[in-house]
C-alpha cells in the first residue's frame, strides 16, 4: 500500500510541476506590473480631485426614449463650400506721358540787304604838298598818277574855308577844268591819263588865312595823300 501511494503522489507531482511554474511566472509578472505602476503613480504629480461624481441612482433610459432623443437630433448639413472667386487682375493705369513744351523759336537774324556793290578801287591816286605859301595864300599842288592798264580821267576837288581861287593849271599836260565857288573848288582833267602816267595839278588860292593845305582833299572820291 505504502509503494502505491508514493507512486501515485509521484505521478501527481509530476503532472502538476508545468502548471505550478505557469503560476509562479504570471504571479511574478503581476507582483512586477504592480511595482512599475507604483513608480509611475508616484512620479506623476498629484492632481486636483475633480467634481463629486453622483452617488445616486442613473436614471433608466427607455429604449423609446433613446429613440426619440436620436431622431431629435439635428443632423449636420454640410454646407457648401463657396468656391474663391478669382479676384480682378489689376488695371494697369497708363502712367501719363510728359508734354514736351515747345523748343523756342529762333528767329534769324535779318538778312540785310545788299547795297550796291562798291565801287572798284580807284585807279588814279594822288598826293597833295604845299609849293609856296603867302600871308593869307599859297600855291598847292596835287600829283596825280594813273596806276591802271587803260587811260583814265580824274577829278580833284579841294576844300579851304574862305578861300578865294585865283588859278589853276597842270604841269606838262592838257590844262584842267576849273570849277566852284569860294571854299569848295572842283578840277577835271581836260585828258585821259596814260597807264601809269602821272600829272601835277597846281592851284593858287588866296584869302585862305593862316591855312596853308586845304581841309578835304580827294581824288575820284578817295583822299589824297601827304
Amino acid at each position: 500500500m505504502a509503494g502505491k501511494r508514493r507512486a501515485r503522489n509521484g505521478s501527481t507531482v509530476a503532472l502538476l510541476s508545468p502548471w505550478a511554474v505557469v503560476s509562479v511566472g504570471v504571479l511574478v509578472m503581476v507582483v512586477l506590473l504592480g511595482v512599475a505602476l507604483g513608480t509611475a503613480v508616484g512620479d506623476r504629480p498629484s492632481a486636483e480631485p475633480g467634481p463629486a461624481l453622483p452617488t445616486g441612482p442613473l436614471p433608466a433610459i427607455s429604449a423609446s426614449s433613446f429613440a426619440a432623443s436620436r431622431s431629435a437630433a439635428p443632423t449636420a448639413s454640410r454646407t457648401a463650400r463657396p468656391s474663391p472667386t478669382p479676384s480682378a487682375s489689376p488695371t494697369r493705369v497708363a502712367s501719363p506721358t510728359p508734354s514736351r513744351s515747345p523748343s523756342p523759336t529762333v528767329e534769324s537774324a535779318p538778312i540785310p540787304l545788299l547795297s550796291q556793290p562798291p565801287s572798284p578801287a580807284t585807279q588814279v591816286t594822288g598826293v597833295y604838298r604845299a609849293v609856296e605859301t603867302y600871308a593869307g595864300a599859297f600855291i598847292g599842288e596835287v600829283r596825280v598818277t594813273n596806276r591802271s592798264d587803260t587811260p583814265r580821267s580824274w577829278t580833284v576837288r579841294v576844300e579851304v574855308p574862305g578861300a578865294r581861287l585865283v588859278s589853276a593849271w597842270v604841269e606838262g599836260s592838257a590844262q584842267a577844268e576849273a570849277s566852284g565857288s569860294r571854299s569848295r573848288f572842283t578840277f577835271t582833267s581836260g585828258a585821259a591819263l596814260a597807264p601809269g602816267a602821272s600829272a601835277s595839278l597846281r592851284f593858287h588860292l588866296a584869302d585862305t588865312g593862316a591855312a596853308t593845305a586845304p581841309s578835304s582833299c580827294t581824288v575820284d572820291g578817295a583822299p589824297c595823300g601827304r
